[in-house]
């Protein structure tokens, strides 16, 4: 009961909602019409709500030795610019689909840092990350299908 308490139940109800509106715009997406098995797309999306939350929960310190490492050269700094200029334009041009990514991510951050403070682990972070993503995607795929059958 008391792992109950310490939830930081407002962030956890933003990534909840936003999650729900990912599903939600995932199963009114005008591609899931063209394929023949939509839950491909589906599990598609759920992978990458499992990517982001493990993104999330990774430790820092792999992630400073990996970047630590990379730009060591000259070159491969060089290379990084290139890559990080390149990826800015992309953003840029298709800032309508890196806009709700940015929200996925911000809501997760949001949590992760309410889980930080709560002094949970980083599996406990995961593991409620994950149940409360994955159950607020699959909420709004199944409202949009049920509201798209009654209408």
């Amino acid at each position: 009961m008391l792992f109950v308490k310490k939830l930081p139940w407002t962030s956890l109800s933003i990534l909840f909602a936003t999650h729900g509106v990912f599903g939600w715009l995932i199963a009114a997406s005008e591609l899931i019409a063209d394929v023949d098995r939509p839950w491909v797309l589906w599990l598609m999306g759920a992978i990458y709500i499992l990517l982001i939350d493990l993104a999330l929960t990774a430790p820092l310190t792999l992630i400073q030795s990996v970047y630590s490492s990379w730009l060591k050269s000259d070159t491969r700094a060089f290379i990084s610019v290139i890559v990080g200029a390149f990826l800015a334009v992309l953003i840029l041009c298709w800032i309508n689909v890196f806009i709700r990514i940015l929200v996925l991510l911000s809501a997760g951050a949001l949590v992760r840092l309410d889980l930080q403070v709560a002094n949970f682990g980083d599996w406990q972070a995961f593991s409620v990350l994950i149940v409360f993503s994955l159950v607020g995607y699959k909420l709004g795929i199944i409202a949009h299908l049920i509201t798209s059958s009654l209408f």
